[in-house]
């Protein structure tokens, strides 16, 4: 009777395990790419196995689909699992949203989310000839603008400048001359473009005294 007792204890603590997922159980590294725009996108896990993911494109009211992914091995209960990023997708990119690492069977599924993103840059250049207070810069299409100072230990203008708002890939950008100097004109050279995935530092503002 006893050795029955202990046989149906023993069957119940494994039937318990097999339920919470421990015990043998294995769990598949995977979950969803979101705002993927573009190719080139590489996931890796520790298993040291790399996953390319591909772009699904938009739906058909234009939003960006997302992308569902499974690496091809699984982690047992209790092993740790991280999923990172090894390369971005062209003009992007991409984090793990929700933690790179965890320990299988913490949660009842693995659901890395990645959110990626396109790049955004400054944009910025030189100015010259600034004699007096009062230059405003202004990017009219991404928006922000950049006041020309007078420094206050040196008492020297600026001779760059960069705009603290970013400007998104693909998106196009036009800086011109809100207020001029007093007593003074500028000119802005290079100063409308289409954001590539690198800063902007080319345009030139140049400013003169008036007649």
């Amino acid at each position: 009777m006893k050795k029955s007792i202990l046989a149906l204890c023993a069957l119940t603590v494994a039937a318990g395990l097999s339920a919470c997922g421990g015990g043998t159980s294995s769990y598949t590294i995977g979950g969803v790419v979101a705002g993927l725009q573009y190719p080139g996108l590489v996931l890796q896990n520790n298993l040291v196995n790399d996953l390319p993911v591909t772009p699904l494109g938009a739906d058909t009211n234009g939003n960006i689909q997302n992308v569902t992914y499974t690496f091809p091995n699984e982690v047992d209960y209790g092993e740790p699992y991280s999923v990172t990023v090894k390369t971005n997708p062209q003009h992007q990119t991409c984090v793990n949203s929700s933690g790179t690492s965890d320990t299988a069977g913490r949660l009842s599924s693995i659901n890395a989310v990645i959110v990626c993103s396109l790049v955004t840059n400054t944009i910025g250049g030189t100015i010259t000839g600034v004699a007096a207070d009062g230059l405003v810069l202004t990017n009219g299409s991404a928006g922000g603008t950049v006041t020309v100072t007078k420094d206050a230990t040196s008492g020297a203008y600026p001779t760059t400048f960069t705009f603290p708002v970013g400007v998104t890939y693909g998106q196009t950008y036009g800086v011109t001359v809100l207020t001029p100097p007093t007593g003074q004109s500028c000119t802005v050279t290079n100063g409308a473009g289409t954001m590539g995935d690198n800063k902007v530092e080319t345009i030139a503002v140049t400013c003169a005294n008036n007649p």
